[in-house]
C-alpha cells in the first residue's frame, strides 16, 4: 500500500456548482455510500434505487431515437423483460456479458437490467467480432441485434427477440466487484481492457453531477456510450438527471444532421470531442447552435489555440480523463479556454511526475485490466499513470504532450516529440497543429498544420530556437493546410499516417 502519496482530494475543486435534477445528487452519493471497500463484492446493489426511482412510472427520462420517443415508464418496462431473461438463464451476478447493440433504446434497456442484476458488463459496438470476444472475456453470453449461439438477439423496443441456444460454461471465476470492461481506444498504445468497479463509475458520477446543469435539458448525444466518456460523462448523466436524450444516428460525423437534430428537437446540452465540434464550426450556422447550449464537455484530445478561442463565447466546458479513471480527473470552467488546457482535477488528486508525467490518485482509479483470459487486479491506492504529459499553474493543468510519443534518433538522441509540440503550439497559439518526426532516423523534420486564415508561419529560425540544441538536426518545415491534416476519430493527429505521408514528401523532394 501506497504510504507516502498525494493527499485526498480538497473538498471543494474550485468549480462552481450547477442546476441539476431535483434529488439526483444526494441519490448518487447514497448509492456511492451503499459501494463496498476496494476488492469486495458488494453486499447491495447501489444501482437498484437509483434506477428504481429515475424509471419507474415516469416520464422522463426519455430516449429520442430514429424519430421515436422511448419514455422513462417504456425504458423500465423493457429493463424488466431483460431482467427475466436473464434470470430465466440462470445469468447471475458476477457474470460477464458483452452488449453489443447500436445507442438506442434497446440498448439502454439491456443496459439497465444487467445493471439490476450485477453482471459484469463489457460495452462494445455492434460490428465486433461478438464469438470471439466472448472466448477473450470468458463471458457468459451476449446481447447483440441478431442473437447467436451464445446470444440474446435484441428487438428494438420490447426486450429479448430470440433467446440463446446455451450460455457459456466459463474457465474463470465471476467478477461482482467488477461491473464494466471498457475498452481503450488505442490509439497512442494497443487497446486494453479496463476493470471498473461501481465504486469508480459513481464516484465520478458524485464529483462531476454538481457542475453539470441538466435541469429541463435536452443532450443531444454524439459521443459513443460504449466508451468511457460516452457512458460515465455523457449517456448515465442525462438518464439519472431526467433528461431528454437526442441521439445522433452518425454519432457527431454529420455536423449538418445535428443542426437538423437542434432544429426539430431542441437541444441545451452537447458533449463531443474536438474534432465534433471543429466540424460544427466549420458550418454554416453551426457556431450559433454552440453559441446556444446551457452546457457540454469537449474532450478527448488536445484543444488548439484556434478551437479554445473559438469556443470562448460558449458555455462549453473543457474535461480530461482517460478509461483507467471512469473517466474523469478534471474539469473546466464553463467557457474557460485556453491551448492545450486540461481544467482542474475533480474528484482525485493529481501530481506531476519528476519526467513531467501527470498522475491520479483517488477513488476514480480502475480495479485493473482484463488480460490473457483473467483478471489482473492493481492496488487501488495507487498513484495512476496517465501517460501525458503536464504543467500545472495553480489549479490549472495544462497539456505538454505524450510521454510514449518520443523517439531515438540514430545516434542514440531522445526527441521527446510530444513536449515539443507543445511548446511550438503555446508558443504560436495560431497552429491548429503540430508534429515532430524523423523523415530518415537521423534528422527531424516539423509538420505545422496552418489554418486558412493564417497569413503567416512560424519561420524555420522561430521553430530551430524552440528545438534549442536539436535545431541543428531540423532538415525540413512544411506547412500543412487542415484539410490535409490527417487525424484519429477523436481530432488528435494520426502520427504514424502523417508521417508517412510527410516522409515520401520529403524524400521526392531530396
Amino acid at each position: 500500500m501506497r504510504t507516502n502519496g498525494p493527499p485526498d482530494p480538497p473538498e471543494s475543486d474550485g468549480l462552481p456548482e450547477a442546476s441539476n435534477a431535483p434529488g439526483i445528487i444526494e441519490a448518487v452519493r447514497n448509492a456511492l455510500d451503499q459501494c463496498p471497500p476496494p476488492g469486495e463484492a458488494p453486499a447491495t446493489n447501489p444501482w437498484k434505487n437509483l434506477l428504481h426511482d429515475r424509471l419507474h412510472d415516469e416520464a422522463l427520462p426519455a430516449v429520442i431515437a430514429n424519430d421515436t420517443i422511448t419514455p422513462a415508464a417504456s425504458l423500465w418496462t423493457g429493463s424488466r423483460l431483460w431482467v427475466q431473461a436473464f434470470r430465466e438463464a440462470d445469468l447471475s451476478a458476477g457474470d460477464r456479458l458483452v452488449v453489443a447493440l447500436p445507442p438506442s433504446t434497446a440498448f439502454v434497456q439491456v443496459l439497465v437490467a444487467a445493471l439490476w442484476e450485477g453482471c459484469t458488463v463489457a460495452l462494445v459496438p455492434p460490428h465486433d467480432d461478438v464469438p470471439e470476444l466472448l472466448d477473450a472475456l470468458d463471458a457468459r453470453a451476449a446481447v447483440t441485434p441478431d442473437g447467436s449461439p451464445h446470444a440474446w438477439g435484441s428487438d428494438e423496443y420490447a426486450g429479448p427477440r430470440s433467446p440463446p441456444d446455451a450460455l457459456r460454461s466459463p474457465d474463470t471465476a465471476p467478477t461482482p466487484d467488477v461491473r464494466f470492461l471498457l475498452r481503450t481506444t488505442g490509439t497512442t498504445d494497443h487497446a486494453r481492457w479496463v476493470a471498473l468497479s461501481d465504486r469508480n463509475v459513481l464516484s465520478v458520477l458524485a464529483s462531476h453531477l454538481p457542475h453539470f446543469s441538466l435541469h429541463d435539458a435536452r443532450v443531444l448525444s454524439v459521443l459513443p456510450w460504449t466508451h468511457a466518456f460516452g457512458l460515465v460523462l455523457d449517456f448515465l448523466p442525462a438518464l439519472l438527471s431526467d433528461s431528454e436524450l437526442i441521439r445522433d444516428p452518425n454519432g457527431g460525423r454529420d455536423p449538418e444532421h445535428l443542426i437538423h437534430l437542434r432544429d426539430v428537437w431542441g437541444a441545451t446540452h452537447l458533449s463531443a470531442v474536438p474534432l465534433t465540434i471543429q466540424r460544427l464550426l466549420d458550418t454554416g450556422s453551426g457556431a450559433a447552435l454552440l453559441r446556444h447550449l446551457q452546457g457540454g464537455i469537449v474532450g478527448g484530445a488536445p484543444i488548439s489555440g484556434p478551437l479554445a478561442e473559438a469556443l470562448r463565447d460558449t458555455a462549453l466546458r473543457v474535461g480530461y480523463g482517460l478509461t483507467e479513471a471512469a473517466p474523469g480527473v478534471a474539469l473546466g470552467p464553463p467557457g474557460t479556454w485556453a491551448a492545450h488546457y486540461l481544467g482542474r482535477p475533480v474528484g482525485c488528486s493529481v501530481e506531476i511526475g519528476d519526467d513531467g508525467e501527470l498522475l491520479f490518485h483517488g477513488p476514480n482509479a480502475c480495479v485493473g485490466f482484463w488480460e490473457h483470459g483473467t483478471l489482473h487486479r492493481a492496488d487501488p491506492d495507487r498513484l495512476v499513470s496517465t501517460g501525458d504529459l503536464a504543467e500545472r499553474d495553480g489549479d490549472d493543468l495544462f497539456f505538454r504532450g505524450r510521454k510514449d510519443d518520443s523517439f531515438k534518433l540514430s545516434n542514440g538522441r531522445l526527441v521527446q516529440a510530444g513536449a515539443l509540440e507543445a511548446v511550438l503550439k503555446t508558443r504560436f497559439p495560431e497552429l491548429s497543429d503540430a508534429l515532430v518526426f524523423t523523415p530518415n532516423n537521423t534528422d527531424v523534420a516539423i509538420a505545422l498544420c496552418v489554418p486558412a486564415d493564417i497569413d503567416h508561419r512560424p519561420s524555420d529560425e522561430d521553430v530551430q530556437d524552440v528545438l534549442g540544441s536539436l535545431g541543428e538536426r531540423l532538415v525540413w518545415t512544411a506547412a500543412v493546410a487542415p484539410d490535409s491534416w490527417v487525424t484519429l476519430a477523436k481530432g488528435s493527429v494520426d502520427r504514424d499516417a502523417m508521417a508517412a505521408t510527410l516522409t515520401d514528401t520529403y524524400e521526392s523532394a531530396s
